[in-house]
């Protein structure tokens, strides 16, 4: 999520700007986890459309990946 929001802010954006993320996760039972470091990238309540799935990364060292679409005018 670090690297999202320095990837946003150089392109002059906010993470306010993000439509939708799309994560993928070894393990599943760290969502909550997850989600809590998610959660604190966001204002309360108006997190953009997410969709979590369980995938294994061709990279054994990765356990998380992350994609997010933003709208940039």
């Amino acid at each position: 999520m670090d690297n999202i929001k320095l990837l946003i802010e150089a392109a002059g954006r906010k993470m306010d700007d993000i439509v939708k993320v799309i994560i993928y996760m070894r393990d599943v039972k760290q969502f909550d986890k997850m989600n809590e470091v998610y959660r604190g990238y966001f204002k309360g309540g108006q997190e953009p459309a997410r969709v979590t799935v369980q995938a294994l990364s061709p990279i054994k060292s990765v356990d998380i990946e992350i994609e997010a679409i933003a709208i940039v005018n």
